[in-house]
């Protein structure tokens, strides 16, 4: 097999390989981008991009009304009832196609057959590019999500602030204090149904120090310590492989790893509305004024669709 010379795109790092020296020492003087970036370098150029629009253009009028193929034709009844058994996916013996147990089972791309399982976009920078670069596509990243989701692109924009809504409700619990609804739901259906000793996790002793992507330092204190051994942070699965929860989690594994303890982010099922609100009619939690305020509006709205009925 003939040796193989390397370089790396001085655009987006990629390694790039060769099969002459010669060749990958004149591409690495001239600088030479990837194919990939080269392709996008082309693509922005201004003459280039009135090209394409004057090209769209032409053909949108040269496809259009009497230019288009199928002007003046209709499909035929066979043709019509043959797409719309496509659409509700179905074969010509009305056998469910993408529907069958066996379609769906080709077609998981769930768990570990996801090809981003136990990964973020982040983690997949760091290792193409290096901690700078990723840390330079983090922050752009951030600033593009802001910027589509603020002003008339939120979807709340113009619209009322929901009373009460989300996990973030905070209180007291036959004295123990919680700060979100999960962590109430994890204090009863865990913590009180399982009989384990614990403590608060918001402590000083067990602040561990992390880096976040922008290079500052920052501290992170778990939800629970349960029987002196097992460091719980309670948090939704969705948010778990967040860029800043995995620094997170990273950190507190290496703070558990040297004191002794085990650490795990978990997810659990909130309790009912219900169940909530009889908690709080019941006086066994104790809600903060904020949310008091919000508990009572919610009892109040329930008495007013009771009393329509």
């Amino acid at each position: 097999m003939s040796e193989k010379f390397y370089r790396r795109c001085p655009s987006c790092n990629v390694l790039l390989g060769y099969t002459r020296k010669k060749n990958r020492n004149t591409a690495e003087r001239k600088k030479l981008l990837c194919q990939s970036c080269s392709h996008k370098e082309v693509e922005k150029r201004p003459e280039v991009i009135l090209r394409h629009k004057e090209r769209s253009k032409e053909l949108s009028i040269k496809n259009s009304g009497k230019g288009n193929p199928f002007y003046g034709r209709k499909h035929s009844d066979e043709s019509r009832k043959r797409m719309k058994k496509v659409q509700q996916g179905l074969d010509k013996k009305n056998n469910p196609i993408y529907q069958s147990e066996e379609f769906r089972e080709k077609s998981k791309r769930t768990g570990k057959l996801n090809g981003m399982y136990g990964r973020n976009v982040y983690s997949v920078w760091l290792k193409k590019y290096g901690k700078k670069e990723a840390d330079k596509k983090m922050a752009k990243a951030k600033k593009k999500w802001s910027k589509s989701s603020s002003g008339k692109n939120n979807g709340m924009y113009g619209k009322p602030s929901p009373q009460g809504a989300g996990n973030g409700w905070s209180g007291w619990y036959k004295g123990w204090f919680f700060r979100s609804l999960k962590e109430l739901s994890y204090m009863i259906k865990v913590i009180e149904k399982k009989g384990y000793k614990w403590e608060n996790a918001e402590k000083k002793k067990y602040s561990i120090p992390y880096i976040d992507y922008k290079n500052k330092k920052r501290t992170y204190r778990a939800d629970f310590i349960l029987d002196n051994k097992i460091m719980i942070e309670v948090k939704p699965k969705k948010l778990m492989d967040t860029p800043t929860n995995t620094l997170k989690k990273n950190a507190a594994l290496k703070f558990c790893s040297k004191n002794g303890l085990d650490y795990r982010m978990v997810d659990i099922k909130r309790l009912g509305q219900k169940k909530i609100i009889d908690l709080f009619k019941n006086k066994e939690i104790i809600l903060t004024e904020k949310y008091k305020k919000y508990m009572e509006n919610l009892i109040e709205k329930k008495k007013g669709s009771y009393n329509e009925h």
